[in-house]
């Protein structure tokens, strides 16, 4: 997972009866990792809130309080109310414990419109436990992970070792000083001594890939599932954009289409846009990295970043002056001439191409509604190759 700087850390847990793997997994996320966790949020049913009020709110030898007193370091920071416990509901009436396929579906809505909240900022990191609660309730916080998971997003399991703790009632995580519990097999040990082991569980991101968002909000969550599946076994499989200066070519799978010097510049600035799009912003989010219009001239980012390009293709500066004096205006960039160099680079996509799935992702595209557009090209950074140079 990629950690950015002034970037929010949450936990998010699905809790059943067993308040230690929420313990457990804070330490060892604050204490061995090191993250500072600000936020613990947990998704249970009614049979599961008042064992998360004592392990959250309490003040016994499980509780956060006393995870927060034995590593105030790490801990201090952690915030949690009882706004953060969400439960299942079936109408008006919460749910006591999954026991038939409409509670199952129900706590499954309730994992994703928590995970749709919570993943709506860039600058919060969600860190998801699926140690906790009924194996229903794990394998759907995975489920949900996969469809609205980001770049920053992780899930964890915890591994507590030696085993014999990790049912024992007086174990919540390895305490600050020296404590005996006595085992199973009648042996005391120090639990102090205790291994906790997160372990990362790897999980396929599909949220840009297939375009989830554009579902938020409809109802029922089954055929919410379905429809992702369906639009999976269609999906296109689209080919790297690499841009070639040399040729001022764009090559798209196996064909080549060479435009015209400054539209080539063009394409290849829009082009830079979207391969540096954060890993944090979606696809989707057009007005975090695509150009927004302007009328009469674009901005002096946009003339610059073509003029640099320019010169790249011709060091002797002939190409960039030629543009200063015939397409500026007043040494700013005219809206009239993108919007033809835009429609000219298009128009021959569209005839070269010949693959026509594949156009959407490779125009130069406007989103957005009118007077308050943003252009740019929709397409995975990943699959965008372009020359690095200091502009």
């Amino acid at each position: 997972m990629s950690v950015e700087k002034d970037i929010q850390h949450d936990v998010i847990a699905v809790l059943g009866k067993s308040p230690q793997i929420l313990t457990e997994t804070l330490y060892a996320l604050c204490v061995l990792r090191k993250t500072p966790i600000t936020e613990v949020n947990i998704i249970t049913t009614t049979d599961g809130v008042d064992i998360a009020q004592d392990c959250l709110s309490g003040t016994g030898p499980g509780s956060l309080k006393q995870l927060i007193k034995d590593y105030p370091k790490y801990c201090s920071n952690i915030h949690f109310s009882p706004q953060n416990i969400f439960i299942a509901e079936d109408g008006l009436m919460p749910v006591a414990d999954i026991r038939t396929r409409t509670h199952s579906d129900l706590f499954f809505e309730t994992i994703l419109k928590v995970l749709w909240r919570k993943t709506e900022s860039p600058h919060v990191a969600l860190h998801c436990s699926l140690a906790g609660g009924r194996k229903t309730m794990s394998a759907y916080m995975a489920l949900a992970l996969q469809l609205l998971g980001r770049e920053q997003d992780a899930l964890y399991h915890v591994l507590v070792d030696p085993i014999e703790l990790e049912s024992h009632k007086e174990f919540y995580f390895p305490p600050a000083q020296s404590t005996f519990l006595t085992l199973r097999n009648g042996q005391r040990f120090d639990a102090s001594t205790a291994k906790i082991d997160l372990v990362d569980v790897p999980f396929i991101r599909l949220r840009e890939r297939m375009q989830i968002d554009r579902y938020k909000h409809k109802t029922g969550y089954r055929q919410l599932v379905e429809w992702v599946q369906r639009d999976i076994n269609k999906a296109v499989v689209l080919p790297d954009l690499v841009l070639e200066p040399e040729k001022k070519a764009l090559i798209i799978g196996e064909e080549e289409i060479k435009l015209q010097p400054q539209r080539f510049c063009l394409y290849w600035y829009f082009a830079d846009r979207s391969k540096h799009r954060l890993s944090s912003v979606s696809t989707s989010d057009y007005a975090a990295y695509f150009e927004p219009s302007a009328s009469p001239f674009f901005s002096q980012q946009m003339r610059d970043g073509l003029i640099a390009r320019f010169d790249f293709l011709d060091r002797s500066g002939e190409m960039s002056e030629t543009f200063r004096e015939r397409i500026l205006e007043g040494g700013e960039l005219p809206s009239t001439w993108v919007a033809s160099a835009i429609s000219r680079i298009n128009a021959q996509l569209r005839v070269q191409l010949s693959q026509a799935q594949w156009l959407p992702f490779y125009l130069i595209s406007a989103e957005g509604k009118r007077g308050n557009k943003f252009y740019g090209i929709n397409l995975d950074r990943e699959k965008i190759v372009t020359p690095e140079f200091i502009s």
